[in-house]
């Protein structure tokens, strides 16, 4: 639970989403100073499980879906132009490449990346230097009103795709330009063709007569532990409750409608009636139905069906799952790829890998989605569209896709899921006990849960108020009433924090919308259901039940506060942000949702500061000038944390000494599990060919960039041969016992 200005929680209900939760009110005293009230804690991961989904209707073979869904996340060939999900995710579930990784702050609108402190332009296609960090840096590190000597929107992240525009998945097929690993990286063979020009004047990753790769606007998070993530994405948008289709659970069943506070907006999705997928008939001479499916507790699909599609991540604009199925169906999985005899989980099964390390699976991609999923979700016979209007499938063998194409995306969802549950790391120091830690270690971890102020919002085995357990299915926490740094009251999304990382016109977080006009904020959802516009709140909530009184919402009664949009209550998610999992975070770097932070010292000097808003207190970047879309102007959204008045210290910091922030430090690095930063155990791999940025030359009779290519071997369950180190910093090290840094590290290992 949150710190004493936690004042209500509630919780989400519906037939196809998390379990009915009744609303919990609680109210303490001293909620300024927090001083009455204990703090969360901190635990061990051991013997803790996550809240699973229920995939039984779905899924026949278990072994078979994490194999399916381990070759899915790991295979080139996944995606338009040799890009994988693991492309993003391959150290400790991150990516800590150092080329071509900026991004000029798409999310704002700029186009433009900034000149960096020493007066170089930033990208594309530049190598991160030590130099380039902080992204906001003021001239004494713990004054945040002392002067900026350096300020940039751009965020670092991960490079995907050249994007363009998909053509079809037609083998052989020759167009303007065809992306394929066989062209760049001299493995896959050519299966996609997407059409692609020169156009400097609106895609910023075009310059000097070259395209580059693009670069997704946030921060890649880790996949290791994210099982335990209520909703996924550092803006929640990855529902909990897959819908087999995209990552919008479902709100991407609701047609579109006329939003009544907007005339001539309309929400919702024109495809609603066409979407969902096929399922054979208890009857088989009826032929396939089309449904729409719910699967609770499964934000791991949700968001595994996000990238695949997207012209940032892995695809050319316009592809569909189908197109993607139609590719991969008959493929060896990872046949370009080298897989480990000791792999893990590919081992399990005598005869799928060779007894020396070759390239690829001895199976199809259509073999193992027939021995993992029901029979119902592929054995339908022809070929299928669905009408836009009725929804009904209707054969057409000209234009249709089969039943297993057509549900591909459903089985790579929930096959990556069943892979990704198994990422989970609960054997570092600090698991071990305080034996297993350093003293500096140690007193970091006093700091962390007392001075700090740190476990008000990194709480429990996750170190992440939005982590949920199976211990906690009947007591989630999804919405609460927090007193703000200002003093006044808003609903929050629980564990949806703005802490001040940059401006929130910048970056809406989780008060952005989806793609079909609906709030990605519970918080904001329940107010529409208050306003009696229950349409605008697809994922359900229920406010009819509390445990105790509020002195904020007296009987726990919150619509009385938003009776009408003009008097609606205060809502706290504009610039908010999911607050991440803490382990392993020593092998992650960057930090924050912009990777505008290299090293952990860095981090805590940011909150020993009170973080990096500007202007006072009631009227900084935390806030928006333009209303929330209940009429309210919110001047701070400021987590209360990091501008609580009451705080003592200079600028309402935490007043840590140096050897404290060190400490600090220290404790963050006991957090890594040995066995991820070896990619040991069932953090093993396949060999991934990983791009490193571009040669300034274009590939032969086009204008893309030439890739710079090298490859993360292969291995087993004994792992890398030299581990990552667990350094905190992209550049150097803070760890006392290791003095390698990651750049070194990288460069030896990824060849």
């Amino acid at each position: 639970m949150r710190l004493p200005r936690v004042r209500s929680i509630l919780g989400l209900m519906a037939p196809f989403t998390v379990t009915a939760l009744a609303v919990m009110c609680s109210s303490y005293s001293n909620a300024q100073t927090g001083t009455a009230a204990s703090l969360p804690e901190v635990s061990s991961l051991l013997g803790v499980k996550p809240l699973l989904p229920d995939t039984s209707d779905y899924i026949r073979d278990a072994d078979a879906a994490r194999q399916l869904g381990k070759a899915l996340f790991w295979d080139t060939q996944a995606g338009s132009d040799g890009t994988a999900c693991a492309s993003c995710h391959f150290h400790a579930g991150a990516d800590v490449r150092g080329r071509n990784q900026v991004n000029p702050g798409t999310k704002s609108g700029d186009r433009n990346f900034s000149t960096r402190p020493n007066g170089e332009v930033s990208g594309p296609n530049k190598d991160l230097k030590d130099t380039d960090f902080p992204f906001r840096r003021v001239s004494n590190p713990s004054d945040r009103e002392s002067q900026a000597v350096f300020d940039t929107n751009d965020a670092v992240s991960s490079q995907g795709e050249f994007a363009g525009d998909f053509v079809s998945s037609s083998r052989g097929a020759v167009s303007n330009f065809i992306f394929s690993a066989k062209e760049y990286i001299g493995t896959t063979p050519r299966t996609e063709r997407c059409n692609l020009s020169y156009d400097p004047a609106n895609n910023p990753f075009h310059a000097n007569g070259l395209i580059y790769r693009a670069v997704e606007p946030r921060h890649t998070p880790s996949v290791i532990n994210a099982v335990f993530n209520l909703r996924q994405y550092w803006d929640g948008r990855a529902s909990s409750q897959f819908n087999g289709v995209d990552p919008f659970g479902p709100r991407t069943y609701v047609p579109l409608f006329d939003d009544p506070n907007s005339p001539g907006v309309k929400i919702g999705n024109p495809n609603a009636a066409a979407t969902g997928i096929l399922v054979q008939g208890p009857d088989a001479t009826k032929g396939v139905q089309l449904v729409k499916p719910l699967i609770t507790n499964a934000s791991l699909a949700s968001q595994a069906v996000g990238p695949p599609l997207s012209d940032f991540d892995m695809a050319c604009a316009g592809k569909t799952f189908a197109d993607l199925g139609r590719k991969l169906l008959p493929l060896r999985p990872l046949s370009t790829q080298v897989v480990s005899s000791n792999d893990s989980l590919f081992g399990k099964t005598p005869g799928l890998v060779n007894l020396v390390a070759v390239p690829g699976l001895n199976t199809s991609y259509t073999a193992l989605i027939q021995k993992a999923f029901d029979p119902k979700f592929w054995s339908g016979a022809g070929k299928y569209v669905v009408d836009p209007t009725s929804g009904a499938p209707v054969e057409d063998s000209a234009n249709g896709f089969t039943q297993i194409e057509f549900n591909f995306s459903l089985f790579w969802g929930l096959a990556i899921q069943a892979y990704e549950q198994l990422l989970v790391s609960d054997d570092a120091p600090f698991d071990r006990g305080p034996a297993a830690m350093s003293p500096e270690a140690l007193a970091g971890q006093e700091i962390f849960t007392g001075k700090g102020k740190c476990v008000t919002c990194h709480s429990g085995p996750l170190l992440s108020e939005a982590a949920v357990t199976s211990a906690e299915a009947n007591r989630l926490k999804l919405i609460e009433d927090v007193l703000l740094g200002d003093g006044d009251s808003a609903l929050s999304d629980h564990g949806f924090y703005n802490t001040g990382v940059r401006p929130s016109k910048e970056d809406p977080g989780i008060g952005g919308n989806d793609p079909y006009g609906f709030s990605l904020s519970f918080s904001r959802q329940y107010k529409w259901m208050q306003l009696g516009q229950d349409k605008k709140a697809p994922d359900h909530f229920d406010p009819q039940h509390c445990s105790a009184q509020s002195d904020v919402f007296p009987n726990c009664d919150v619509s009385q506060h938003i009776k009408d949009p003009a008097s609606a209550s205060r809502d706290a998610v504009d610039g908010a942000f999911k607050v991440p999992i803490l382990r392993n975070v020593g092998l992650t770097p960057p930090y924050f949702h912009n990777g505008g932070q290299a090293n952990l010292k860095d981090v805590v000097r940011f909150y020993n500061r009170g973080g990096d808003r500007q202007g006072p207190l009631g009227k900084d970047t935390t806030g928006l000038d333009t209303t929330t879309p209940f009429g309210v102007k919110n001047a701070s959204n400021l987590d209360p944390e990091i501008g609580n008045p009451s705080n003592v210290s200079a600028n309402n910091g935490l007043g840590l000494t140096e050897t404290e922030m060190d400490n600090l430090v220290q404790f963050l690095l006991s957090l890594t599990d040995q066995r991820v930063a070896c990619h040991s155990g069932v953090f093993d791999h396949p060999e991934l060919p990983l791009i490193i940025g571009h040669k300034d030359v274009p590939k032969s009779g086009t204008s893309l960039a030439k890739d710079i290519v090298a490859t993360l071997p292969a291995v087993g369950q004994k792992g890398l041969p030299t581990c990552f180190p667990n350094t905190g910093d992209l550049f150097g090290t803070l760890n006392r016992s290791d003095s390698r840094r990651l750049p070194e590290i990288f460069s030896q290992t990824v060849k």
